[in-house]
């Protein structure tokens, strides 16, 4: 199988990662899952999606009941041998076998040895090196996947990783004439691995490689240097000379939102939009983006130097009034086009507590909590709807709800920790409200007025915060 680097994987598996991505970033690790494992399947020569769904299907298993795992494990019994037969006649069939019981349990090293050998035999080493990294995460003592992982990442081209796992091996082995061999044989392998950039051809296949990492960034919005976007802009725009793509000129649109240049990203998504044809709600959702990214701008300028321009905060005024009422009619417009499209809807419940409409919000917030996927989101609107109510004791139940299912101590569960903590303040459960700002100080210093909450309520600031200030999160 050859291996396809991002650049070169279509648009809507870029999207679907992005999409994971950012449910993944919310909590929803589950949910994240449900959208690669599909994907995963259909595309088994784009290795990020596979170190993305196991990245996921770890934190899930981690907190997974023992009990369930041993189920999993005990029905792979009756499954193992029918992916092995079809590894044998179409290994990427049995690749796309394994990935339904990984995505209830991935812990699971018969179902991970399986997929790892479809692997070998499909020549995606790649793939194998995913699965038997997982084996290695909870069975770090295991030699033989140590070693068969080793193999599959000098495979991968990840020999300096393969060299690290070699190294710890001949430590418990230091005998071990055949285990020293290997050990030169890594060596030798991460040296050139290391000299690459000397090697005929290899420039241009580095070059590709930084360029596919810097792509992969920007389109999980982890790009925010400008310089970088420009490398992108130009090579884009160079593409487009050759192929005048849909695709192309999406990812054109969002490196000039990182360059900050919105208004040639306005024409891009709008020209996207144009060859389309079709309503779709994410790029309209992009245009708005940078359009309203293009008017802050001017309003920033307006502000910076008001002698330089005339009635400068009145034209500042009217373009944030334009700004509301742009966003006013296009997330009403997106929820009519498409009713059944839950994220969209999720929007426009959001766009409604924003500009202070509680009674829409809370009907729209309502519907969306029978949603698995957006449950918890609405939960925590649900309950700040409350509070902007005084519906303190219901306030309190919305959020509960919320935080029984958030797993880890991020900014979405300091959120809802935040306003369980004014709602117990208006029960009059003062010494709950206190417990929940500091366990929100312990995690993070400065989290909106929280210190300030801590005082008032005659508590003491948690020592050594694990993260530095998130202010307005």
């Amino acid at each position: 199988m050859e291996r396809k680097t991002f650049t070169k994987a279509h648009i809507y598996v870029r999207d679907a990662y992005k999409r994971a991505g950012k449910l993944a970033a919310s909590g929803d690790y589950e949910e994240a899952i449900r959208v690669l494992v599909p994907v995963v399947r259909e595309n088994p020569e784009v290795p990020q999606l596979f170190e993305r769904l196991r990245e996921y299907e770890i934190v899930v298993a981690k907190k997974t009941n023992p009990l369930v795992k041993i189920l999993w494990q005990l029905l792979a019994l009756f499954i193992y041998p029918t992916i092995k037969i079809t590894a044998g006649i179409d290994p990427v069939k049995a690749m796309a076998m394994c990935e339904g019981p990984l995505s209830a349990c991935v812990d699971n090293p018969l179902i991970l040895s399986a997929l790892a050998d479809a692997a070998d035999n499909a020549e995606a080493p790649w793939v194998a090196a995913t699965a038997l990294d997982v084996n290695r995460e909870f069975r770090p003592k295991n030699e033989t996947n140590l070693r068969r992982l080793a193999i599959a990442l000098q495979q991968s081209g990840r020999a300096n990783e393969s060299l690290k796992i070699f190294q710890t091996l001949i430590r418990n082995h230091p005998g071990d004439l055949a285990m020293q061999n290997d050990m030169r044989e890594a060596m030798a392998m991460a040296s050139i691995e290391r000299g690459n950039w000397e090697a005929e051809g290899s420039t241009q296949q580095k070059a590709a490689d930084a360029e596919d990492a810097v792509l992969q960034q920007l389109l999980e919005g982890t790009i925010h240097d400008t310089e970088q976007a420009q490398l992108l802009i130009n090579k884009f725009t160079a593409d487009l000379q050759k192929n005048d793509s849909i695709d192309i000129r999406r990812k054109l649109a969002e490196a000039y939102m990182v360059a900050e240049k919105y208004e040639d990203a306005l024409r891009e998504f709008r020209t996207v939009a144009e060859k389309l044809g079709v309503p779709d709600p994410l790029l309209d959702k992009q245009i708005e983006r940078a359009y309203i990214a293009g008017l802050n701008q001017a309003v920033t300028e307006l502000r910076a130097h008001p002698d330089q321009y005339e009635n400068a905060e009145e034209q500042a005024k009217g373009l944030e009034d334009e700004m509301l009422d742009y966003r006013r009619r296009h997330a009403i417009k997106r929820a009519k086009d498409f009713p059944n499209d839950v994220q969209v809807q999720f929007d426009l419940g959001e766009f409604y507590f924003e500009v202070g409409d509680v009674a829409n919000s809370k009907a729209i917030f309502t519907k969306l909590a029978d949603f698995p996927q957006k449950r918890r989101a609405s939960l925590v609107y649900l309950g700040r709807c409350a509070v902007a109510e005084k519906d303190f004791p219901h306030a309190v139940e919305c959020l509960e709800q919320a935080l029984k299912e958030m797993y880890r101590m991020d900014r979405y569960k300091r959120e809802a920790l935040y306003y369980l903590g004014i709602a117990c303040e208006g029960t009059g459960d003062t010494a709950r409200a206190l417990k929940c700002y500091q366990e929100i100080d312990a995690s993070v210093s400065g989290y909106n007025d929280v210190p300030a909450r801590i005082a008032a309520l005659g508590g003491t600031a948690a020592p050594a915060p694990a993260e530095t200030a998130e202010a307005g999160k």
